[in-house]
């Protein structure tokens, strides 16, 4: 009877026979009887995964793919078109002159009513001016100050003062009364000569109108 048949007759499956015969030829020495070692290893099934098993993402997170939703575009206050148009005088916000090439040296803004300050005399008839706005102090009272552009800004302009310039000064023409109306600005009409006199000065605060790039017209803002 061969071992085998043994095992057969004690009802050992044939492949567990088959595995324990394999082990013995190979442990054992020549001769020599060998016990039987049996290993068994478990393996978990994996669990099904349950319908109610929370969801890795949190709560009220937005998925990958969803695009952020789109805010309305801030208004641009900093800064207002130049136009025929004319600007308040104690206005807050800077006036501008799109497309404007400021690289290629200064030259005059374009056609329109600009809020500034004729800072110099670049020569006997070109002024040189800048955009201003108010500044109120004191939270809010009729008390403050004109500001040109910060500095590094190369916002600035020049162009000639037309011969037939209408120049209506707020402090007269010898600068010595307040010739204004209700909106504190001039009224007094002055010569270009003295126009010019004051430009090259600077601080001269007015309502610069340019037409075909030429200073055809200032009206002082009183802020004495």
């Amino acid at each position: 009877m061969t071992t085998f048949d043994l095992f057969r007759r004690a009802a050992v499956p044939a492949a567990a026979a088959v595995a324990l015969l394999s082990l013995s030829a190979c442990s054992g020495e020549a001769g020599s009887p060998v016990a039987a070692t049996a290993t068994v290893t478990v393996t978990a099934t994996p669990a099904e995964p349950s319908a109610e098993a929370p969801s890795e993402e949190p709560e009220g997170s937005a998925s990958p793919s969803a695009e952020p939703v789109a805010q309305p575009a801030e208004e641009d206050e900093e800064r207002q078109p130049i136009s025929d148009k004319t600007p308040a005088v104690f206005g807050e916000v800077f006036q501008s002159d799109p497309g404007h090439d400021f690289t290629k040296g200064i030259s005059p803004s374009r056609d329109g009513v600009l809020r500034g300050e004729m800072r110099a005399m670049n020569d006997a008839n070109v002024a040189e001016y800048v955009p201003v706005r108010w500044v109120p102090e004191y939270g809010g009272s009729t008390s403050g100050r004109f500001e040109g552009p910060p500095e590094g800004d190369v916002t600035a302009f020049a162009a000639p003062i037309a011969q037939n310039v209408v120049f209506l000064s707020a402090v007269g023409c010898d600068g010595k009364d307040q010739t204004i109306n209700s909106s504190y600005v001039g009224t007094q009409r002055c010569s270009r000569d003295r126009l010019i006199s004051r430009a090259d000065k600077g601080g001269l605060y007015a309502l610069i109108t340019v037409k075909n790039r030429q200073i055809v017209k200032v009206v002082e803002i009183y802020t004495s």
